[in-house]
């Protein structure tokens, strides 16, 4: 054979080898169902009787975490087992209802549900879940989250009745249907496996910015305007139903409001005011206590009638700061149960008594709570 046949045929051999060789070189496909060395160094950083920590939306890093798109797992598996069974132990020490993957760091479809509405409210597993059908009626939920320590609870509407498909731990697939409470506590954990989270709420009590501006309007030894039924806007507040305060001895505005209604009452001759009577729809009451020595003003915040006698008495002389050159008899109980709180936030209850003209202590304390619910002492005019 001559040496140019023989060039021919090595060539031939070295390309057509090549030629394969490439053809087969397939590129290298990560199956996202399996879990990363990162996620098993955190499933199995303790044993099953561990729980795990929560992550904390409110902190950077974690909160990048949470906002994640989880992904499917494969099963039956060991790790997904094991998974589960360490956020078993996490929902159960923290006795929560619900409880997903992203909520510990791991950004995979796994959620375990408190299922209300069967016998024993057992906890599931839920894995791979989605919603595939839902009602359209809803309703609206106050949700808070493990992921959100201290958060008050935010107001979510949820879907009444919805049909989820998942898988178990030994790999079957399930179809079913989910109403009212536990179908929220689904809808809640799968919120989380899409990287949402409940929104950072305010204290439900806190004063609102329109409310901020009248109280720090002026200095805290300068007098709160008294509202007048003669004036149709200033009566529209003073029958409005008003709410509780967050009793704090740190909070500057809600310490101005008490001294700007002393102030307000300190210009008259009353023995009461009420947060209404000063533009504040808020349950917060100043009341000369005519049946202790010295007859102090004292504050009371919260302030609620939880126990009446059953006698009453026509009070004669029945006055108001907002109700100018009118005064009745007005029905009152001779002695009433009273709750509150106090600036400190300690909770009191006491019984008082005193319908006469020398101490009608009993009577102001109706009077001024009956402010906080948008009445007027001419409503009980006899």
């Amino acid at each position: 054979m001559k040496y140019g046949s023989i060039l021919f045929l090595l060539l031939f051999f070295a390309f057509t080898f090549y030629h394969c060789k490439k053809e087969n070189e397939l590129p290298i496909v990560k199956d996202t169902l399996f879990y990363t060395v990162a996620e098993k160094s955190i499933i199995y950083a303790s044993d099953t009787t561990q729980p795990f920590v929560f992550l904390n939306a409110t902190n950077p890093a974690d909160l990048a975490i949470l906002q994640k798109q989880s992904r499917n797992v494969k099963v039956p598996n060991d790790t997904t087992t094991y998974l589960y069974l360490r956020m078993l132990k996490t929902i159960k020490t923290h006795s929560l209802t619900s409880i997903a993957a992203p909520e510990i760091g791991i950004n995979r479809n796994l959620i375990i549900i408190k299922r209300k509405d069967k016998q024993g409210e057992p906890y599931e597993v839920f894995v791979n879940p989605k919603i595939t059908q839902h009602s359209n009626a809803t309703t609206t939920y106050q949700e808070t989250c493990a992921t959100l320590p201290n958060q008050y609870p935010a107001s979510i509407d949820r879907y009444n009745l919805i049909f989820v498909e998942y898988y178990t731990l030994d790999g079957k697939k399930q179809v079913e249907m989910i109403e009212t409470e536990t179908a929220a506590f689904v809808q809640h954990a799968i919120t989380h496996l899409g990287g949402g989270i409940l929104p950072l709420t305010q204290d439900p009590l806190a004063f609102t910015g329109l409310e901020i501006d009248t109280i720090m309007a002026k200095p805290d030894d300068v007098a709160m305007r008294i509202l007048l039924t003669t004036n149709y806007q200033d009566s529209l507040i003073l029958r409005k139903q008003s709410i509780d305060v967050r009793p704090d001895s740190n909070d500057i505005v809600l310490k101005t409001l008490i001294k700007r209604m002393k102030k307000a009452l300190d210009q008259t001759s009353g023995v009461g005011i009420a947060a209404p009577q000063v533009g504040i729809n808020r349950n917060v009451i100043w009341v000369k206590r005519l049946d202790r020595p010295g007859q102090p003003f004292e504050v009371y915040l919260n302030p609620k009638i939880v126990m009446t006698s059953q006698n009453t008495v026509l009070f004669n002389g029945d006055g108001c700061l907002s109700v100018p050159g009118i005064t009745g008899r007005t029905r009152r109980y001779s002695a009433i149960g009273i709750e509150y709180d106090l600036l400190d936030g300690t909770h009191k209850t006491e019984v008082v008594q005193g319908t006469t003209v020398s101490n009608f202590t009993s009577v102001i304390f109706q009077h001024e709570i009956d402010h906080l619910n948008g009445i007027l002492f001419i409503d009980r005019i006899e």
